[in-house]
C-alpha cells in the first residue's frame, strides 16, 4: 500500500489544519545528508522511498504523541488523523521546528538500541577490536546532548505565547522592594 501526500490527491488547503506532509518535508530536510535513511537492501528506489515515508510518519506520530503528553500548552497535539495525515490544528513554523527535532532525536534515538545490542553480542576484548569505545561514548554525548537541547526547547516553547511569542509569565521586580 502506497503513502499518497495531500499534493498528490489534489485536496483543496483547508486553514485550520496542518498537513504531516510539511512537517515531514521539513524532516527530510534535517536528514538530507543521512543517506543511511534512504538506503535499505534488495528494494528498488520507489520501494526504498515508501518505506521511508512510513518510517517518517510514524516519528512523527511518536513525536507528536509526546508532546500531547506535556503540560501548560496551548495545541493539542494528540488532536491528529494518521489516516489523512493531518494534524487539527494550524501549526507554526516554531511548533513545526520542535517536531522536527523531535522526531530527529527519536531517528538518532534508533541507532542507540543497536549499541545495546552490539555491546551484549560482544565481548570486551571483541568491542576493543571492532568498536573502539570512543565512538559509542561520542555517540551517546551526541544523543544526551540532542535530549538536552530539545528539553531547553520545549521548556522555551511551553512558557511562551504560541502566537505572539511573548512570555507567559513575567515577574515584576518592582514589588520585591528591599
Amino acid at each position: 500500500r502506497r503513502v499518497l501526500f495531500r499534493s498528490e490527491v489534489n485536496i483543496m488547503p483547508q486553514k485550520d489544519i496542518t498537513q504531516f506532509e510539511t512537517i515531514l518535508n521539513k524532516f527530510y530536510d534535517r536528514i538530507e545528508k543521512d543517506e543511511d535513511f534512504f538506503d535499505y537492501y534488495n528494494v528498488n528506489l520507489t520501494e526504498a522511498v515508501e518505506i521511508a515515508a512510513k518510517r517518517s510518519i510514524n516519528y512523527l506520530c511518536e513525536a507528536l504523541d509526546e508532546l500531547s503528553c506535556l503540560s501548560n500548552i496551548d495545541v493539542d497535539f494528540s488532536d491528529y488523523d494518521e489516516n489523512l495525515q493531518v494534524i487539527n490544528t494550524r501549526l507554526h513554523p516554531k511548533e513545526i521546528r520542535l517536531i522536527v527535532e523531535l522526531m530527529f532525536l527519536i531517528y538518532m534515538k534508533r541507532d542507540e538500541t543497536l549499541l545495546h545490542a552490539m555491546e551484549i553480542n560482544f565481548t570486551p576484548s571483541d568491542l576493543n577490536v571492532f568498536s573502539p569505545a570512543n565512538e559509542r561514548t561520542s555517540y551517546r554525548n551526541f544523543i544526551a546532548q540532542l535530549e538536552h537541547d530539545i528539553e531547553i526547547k520545549i521548556d522555551d516553547y511551553k512558557n511562551r505565547d504560541r502566537k505572539t511569542n511573548a512570555l507567559k509569565q513575567t515577574i515584576d521586580y518592582s514589588s520585591y522592594n528591599g
